[in-house]
């Protein structure tokens, strides 16, 4: 395995993931998952991952949705967003997917979109770090294991965020 230059959009891929997944608020994760998902969909262009480009690219319009939307607004465009990606989703998977395991990208996608939903930072990053399973399994069955590594890169940097920015919130008081 020797390292190219597209590979160089998977580095700075990975730098916005681990900084944003690691860093504390909504905005913040948001913004550097837009970053992330746009050079993660042109690294996979470039590898020919057809169908992991058009999944990086409705999650990337996800993020910058919800990045457009403030707070008090979520909830108004909560049946827009998740109508939006699971028809951009059921479009790839018609369009471009050629075996099963082109599938898991778009399932990928649905699933950190609820994640996203949400105001609070531990929903987002474990909407996220359960998206992570279909990608790895994605980039295994397609040999792309420069972008496993980043895979599991970003699995360690939402757990390093969770334990990092979720310990000190106040936690609901069982009766």
């Amino acid at each position: 395995m020797t390292f190219s230059t597209i590979d160089i959009l998977l580095l700075v891929s990975a730098m916005f993931g681990v900084y944003g997944l690691s860093a504390n608020g909504r905005r913040r994760i948001l913004s550097c998952k837009f970053f992330c998902d746009v050079f993660f969909a042109l690294y996979l262009y470039f590898l020919g991952g057809y169908t992991g480009t058009m999944s990086a690219g409705i999650a990337a319009l996800g993020a910058l949705i919800q990045l457009a939307s403030p707070d008090k607004y979520l909830g108004k465009t909560l049946k827009i967003r998740i109508i939006l990606a699971v028809v951009l989703s059921i479009a790839g998977i018609a369009v471009l997917a050629r075996n099963l395991t082109d599938i898991y990208p778009f399932i990928s996608v649905v699933v950190s979109r609820f994640g996203e939903l949400s105001s609070r930072t531990l929903i987002i990053r474990a909407g996220f770090l359960t998206a992570c399973i279909p990608w790895m399994i994605y980039n295994y069955s397609n040999e792309f294991y420069l972008a496993l590594g980043f895979n599991f890169l970003m699995v360690i940097a939402l757990l390093t965020g969770i334990v990092r920015n979720e310990r000190n919130v106040k936690k609901d008081q069982v009766l």
